[in-house]
């Protein structure tokens, strides 16, 4: 019998009340996890239509549909994030955008879990913020370190960029705690600062919320942001190869600087920092050599 025999509709029920998703089962089953959940799903009867029922009770439906939607559509999330900003609720995408991050490592798909981090950058480069000491807890009590390793790079790289900026005492005593708190997250900040120096760069110049869309290296753009695929789970065998997700980012417009493509400006936002954040050199988005693994 053919694996795919059967139902063409899985009906997931997701959360603690259930809430519903109809998938198309060829796309589900694309997923090596769903696929074995299949496999072993029951199947019932709705108005003489089959349905593959499958439970999915420790996620969020609010992750879910983000989660979907990249399923369906593989495409970004800047739809999620204008509207995020236009209804005030960045918080709730952005726990949801992390929530996924894990979920996609959960279930081994790379390139939802590198789409979902480069959400997460979009969005604190969109809501000028500093990193969040909540995620940080978060991350390094609660979360396995495989599945959250690209987030804890980027979280360490905020914090070096956060802490060399000017920052509110209450904030930095809130770090100092996390560091005393969470030894690896000490170990690791410390790792990062240490790699920084040998290089020559300076970390409240580096900001990780800005990536180029090239990861060909650029002189002293370097110091000032992060090449694109810098917390991506391909990035070491990428080297300065182009992204292999780059049709899942945001749209791009031809650069006189590079080979190849950078954001518009109206895509990359305002940073912290205004023009210290832009090489004086050029109008790209910098990259930077710098590995965080």
């Amino acid at each position: 019998m053919s694996q795919l025999a059967g139902p063409a509709i899985v009906k997931i029920l997701v959360g603690s009340d259930g809430q519903e998703f109809l998938v198309p089962r060829k796309l589900l089953a694309s997923c090596n996890y769903f696929r074995r959940r299949i496999d072993n799903a029951r199947v019932e009867f709705e108005k003489g239509q089959a349905h593959i029922i499958v439970v999915v009770e420790d996620q969020e439906p609010s992750m879910f549909e983000l989660f979907v939607y990249w399923l369906n559509e593989r495409k970004n999330f800047d739809k999620f994030i204008d509207a995020a900003e236009a209804d005030h609720s960045c918080q709730e995408l952005h726990n949801n955008l992390v929530q996924l991050h894990l979920f996609a490592a959960q279930i081994d798909i790379p390139a939802l879990q590198d789409c979902a981090m480069d959400a997460i950058q979009d969005v604190y480069l969109r809501k000028n913020w500093d990193i969040s000491t909540k995620l940080i807890d978060f991350v390094y009590t609660s979360c396995d370190p495989q599945e959250s390793c690209r987030l804890r790079k980027w979280i360490v790289a905020m914090t070096a960029w956060t802490l060399g900026g000017v920052v509110t005492t209450e904030m930095s005593n809130s770090i100092q705690r996390l560091f005393e708190r969470c030894p690896d997250f000490w170990a690791e900040y410390n790792n990062h600062t240490r790699k920084m120096a040998q290089t020559g760069l300076e970390g409240q110049f580096k900001n990780p919320q800005l990536r180029l869309p090239s990861n060909n290296l650029r002189g002293e753009e370097r110091q000032f942001g992060f090449r694109q695929c810098s917390f991506h789970t391909h990035r070491s065998t990428v080297g300065q190869g182009r992204c292999p997700h780059a049709a899942s980012l945001s749209p791009l417009i031809p650069s006189p600087y590079t080979d190849g493509y950078v954001e518009s400006d109206s895509d990359r936002g305002d940073s912290r920092f205004g023009s210290r954040m832009v090489s004086p050199s050029s109008d790209t988005i910098p990259e930077s050599d710098l590995e965080t693994s």
